[in-house]
């Protein structure tokens, strides 16, 4: 466990309750899924965890230590638990890529040859090094994605929190940005998503939480909670497709009966040629 959400509370000025009690464990190596209806808190969680809000009631844990409000507390929190927002305009402010993600590590006290390191292995890590020196509103939205998330990777998070990471993105795009998160979660980046898309949280993700009316009401692995029979009841969202197909076909006795079932297209191929074969 690196991040953690103890019974946190959080309202609005307008006195909405965005958060109800809310835990919730980030633990390293592992990428999560936070699903949810729109409202459902997912958005709020996220800015709680890297300090943006601060809990009315509850408290946000690093590393086992109750997280600071101070200054250099906030500091310290938003060194290792990096936010990158769902429109990547609201996050992109300086004239040219460079500039931008160079920000975070030079805001961060280092040296001038230290952030520009920084900088260039979050680009290389985003695919994004010949985007260098372009003016960042010259930018496709997919490659502004790219720059958001790189500035903040440039920090070198512990935690990397994503909300929406995929809105926005063709498929080629979102396999690519799924497979950069999966490999920063084996290097022991703790990787969470904050998303409606059921398929990614289905293939991609080793864990999954459940949000709505400001609480955890699931959690746990991605084909034990879309198990759950009262999954769409209870929480308003459909089950992901390959779920649904893979479900019906060893329903149908025409895939494995035995273990998990397939998390993607490759491995339902794999499991429907296995029974023939």
């Amino acid at each position: 466990m690196i991040l953690q959400a103890r019974a946190v509370d959080f309202s609005y000025d307008d006195g909405t309750r965005a958060l109800d009690q809310a835990s919730l464990v980030v633990n390293r190596r592992e990428i999560m899924a936070i699903l949810g209806a729109n409202g459902a808190g997912k958005s709020t969680l996220l800015s709680t965890l890297n300090g943006t809000f601060k809990p009315a009631a509850g408290e946000v844990l690093l590393n086992g230590n109750p997280v600071s409000y101070s200054r250099k507390g906030l500091v310290e929190l938003r060194s290792q638990v990096g936010l990158v927002l769902q429109d990547p305009d609201d996050q992109l402010f300086a004239a040219t890529v460079f500039e931008d993600v160079s920000f975070g590590p030079l805001n961060l006290g280092l040296s001038v040859s230290e952030a520009r390191t920084r900088v260039q292995e979050a680009l290389a890590v985003m695919g994004i090094e010949a985007l260098s020196h372009r003016p960042t509103h010259l930018l496709s939205f997919g490659q502004r994605k790219r720059v958001a998330i790189a500035g903040v990777l440039a920090m070198s998070p512990a935690v990397l929190l994503l909300d929406e990471p995929t809105a926005g993105l063709d498929p080629k795009s979102v396999d690519e940005l799924c497979e950069t998160l999966r490999s920063l979660a084996t290097q022991g980046v703790a990787v969470v998503i904050a998303t409606h898309d059921m398929d990614i949280a289905y293939n991609w993700a080793d864990q999954v939480a459940v949000f709505a009316r400001g609480k955890i009401i699931m959690e746990g692995r991605a084909e034990h909670v879309f198990g759950e029979s009262n999954f769409q009841q209870d929480t308003d969202l459909r089950l992901p497709l390959i779920y649904q197909l893979s479900s019906e076909l060893r329903n149908s006795g025409l895939i494995s009966q035995d273990g998990d079932l397939p998390r993607s297209v490759p491995e339902l191929v794999q499991q429907l040629r296995a029974r023939q074969g």
